[in-house]
């Protein structure tokens, strides 16, 4: 039995059954509802509520304090993390729940193209709408909503005050969004769905065990960092604070970091990079991780931005599945590299093409994706050094993007 096989089947999934029939209901119900409020919402909006004084507590909540809150919320789980001598804490799942809300709202903006209500003319009944702060990006579904409902119900099960807060807090945020004229009703209903079932998800007891089960193979933790990453890197420069500069910065602090690890233990880091290194790692501490940073400064720093996003993209995506499921199925070897699974090869490529193809268009998202990720079964050295696939693999993409696209 392989490695997945042999772990999903210590998990009880029936249990899941009521919270995704519930979810399942919620989501048509509320995307329903949100469809019919489009036309009417606006219009009760401009006629009843406008005011000078709710523009600014809705600007200000949707724009500084949630970020304040969830960068308390980041800091509090580090804290418990490190403080607890497991290094675990109930406040994770809502952490990954928070991750992967973020990366899906981002793929599915790019997978709909709706655009704000403030650029919708061909609804009559809703007029010209002016927003109370400029967006460029696509509406369906409402980031800021998917994040906050992301948090609910893990909240929820860690604490039932806190949990009651949050969903307040939550609510007021769906509701600010369509105040500020930025999203239709349905985008908030789309949100609620999308953090809701995220959330329910990552903090349900049997999908706990599962990741903690997980959490024990190397492959899977490398590649899970990898694929939450790529995501975030793409994220954060995109949404302009996590520039070139910033690479840099992280990058010299990565090096330096690396080099005092050869020599001591470095509290709380030391162990961190021991979860995530490979025993060949010894002699360079946080290879993995430094060789990712530097390819995805390097695609930012020579690539136009669609290229370089989605040559990230291929890389964190494409090539992590292409590692993480090299020990999922049943192996069907490459015949020049034994230690690679064609399944896992033809997953990557699949998954890559999607990933990249919100940049580029599909034929060379695919062909890069499939020229990159099968030059990473090749073991490619210059003498007595091997090139890291984290280095190799974006480069290589871009390069082919750049001359097909």
């Amino acid at each position: 039995m392989n490695f997945f096989a042999k772990n999903l089947s210590k998990i009880n999934f029936n249990i899941l059954k009521k919270e995704v029939i519930f979810w399942s209901g919620t989501g048509i119900f509320l995307f329903s509802v949100g469809k019919y409020l489009d036309l009417y919402m606006f219009p009760l909006i401009e006629t009843y509520l406008r005011n000078h004084l709710l523009d600014k507590i809705a600007v200000f909540t949707t724009e500084i304090l949630i970020y304040i809150v969830l960068f308390f919320f980041a800091v509090a789980t580090i804290y418990r993390v490190w403080r607890n001598p497991s290094h675990k804490s109930k406040l994770v799942p809502a952490f990954f729940a928070f991750l992967t809300t973020g990366i899906f709202t981002y793929i599915l903006k790019g997978f709909f193209h709706i655009e704000r209500p403030f650029h919708t003319e061909h609804l009559e009944i809703i007029g010209k709408l002016n927003p109370l702060l400029e967006i460029s990006s696509y509406s369906f579904p409402s980031a800021h909503t998917a994040i906050s409902f992301s948090l609910l119900i893990p909240f929820w099960r860690f604490s039932k005050l806190l949990g009651a807060f949050w969903a307040i807090f939550a609510l007021f945020i769906g509701f600010a969004r369509i105040y500020e004229n930025v999203h239709f009703p349905s985008d908030v209903g789309g949100g609620i769905f999308l953090g809701g079932v995220i959330g329910s998800f990552f903090s349900h007891p049997e999908i706990r065990k599962l990741i903690k089960l997980l959490w024990k193979d190397l492959e899977f933790r490398r590649q899970s960092f990898h694929f939450c990453t790529g995501f975030l890197c793409v994220f954060a420069h995109w949404a302009g604070f996590f520039r070139l500069r910033e690479l840099a910065v992280l990058l010299i602090l990565g090096l330096i970091i690396s080099f005092f690890s050869q020599k001591r233990i470095i509290p709380v880091v030391s162990n961190i990079l021991k979860k995530f290194d490979r025993p060949r790692d010894k002699d360079f501490p946080g290879r993995g991780a430094f060789y990712f940073f530097l390819s995805v400064f390097i695609c930012l720093l020579i690539f136009p931005i669609k290229i370089a996003y989605s040559a990230i993209l291929i890389l964190s995506v494409g090539d992590s599945l292409n590692h993480l499921f090299t020990n999922g199925f049943q192996r069907i070897h490459v015949p020049w590299n034994r230690r690679k699974n064609l399944w896992g090869v033809l997953l990557g490529i699949a998954f890559g093409t999607f990933a990249s193809q919100f940049f580029v268009p599909l034929i060379p998202a695919f062909v890069a994706s499939t020229i990159s990720i099968f030059a990473e079964t090749f073991r490619l050295r210059i003498g007595s050094f091997y090139i890291d696939d984290n280095l190799f693999v974006p480069i290589l993409a871009g390069i082919i993007l750049i001359v097909l696209v």
